[in-house]
Order: structure tokens, then sequence, then C-alpha cells
């Protein structure tokens, strides 16, 4: 699964290539998701934070959250 937010990162950067702000806000993302442990590191407001920022669906961030602290 983490592989799957690293890949929606990626697009999203090339996406957002001309957007300043969201740029940056992704290339952040990109480094948190570098570490395979980040969503065991951060509480869960800012883990739904990050994977809204990658535009996963409201009624798919518990399902997908869960996979990823498995």
């Amino acid at each position: 699964m983490l592989e799957k937010l690293r890949l929606c990162n990626e697009k999203l950067i090339q996406y957002y290539e001309n957007d300043e702000e969201n740029l940056k806000k992704q290339k952040l993302i990109q480094k948190i998701l570098s570490d395979s442990q980040c969503f065991f590191r951060m509480n869960i407001q800012y883990a739904y934070a990050i994977l809204r920022d990658l535009q996963i669906k409201e009624e798919d961030l518990k399902q997908i959250y869960l996979e990823l602290i498995k």
C-alpha cells in the first residue's frame, strides 16, 4: 500500500509542477513517505491529512490507514 501511495505522490508532483504551493506540499509528502515506518510515527489526524493530500477518497481513509499500520 505504501508503494501505491508513493506512486500517487509521484504523479501529483508531475501534475503540480506549475503550482508552487501544491508542489511544495507534495515534495514534503514525498520526503515523509520515504520512511517505510512513517505512518507508525505520526498521529491519525496527520496521517489522514496526508492521505487526503494524496487525493484518497474520504470513505477510503480508514481502510487504507488500517492497512498501512498492520
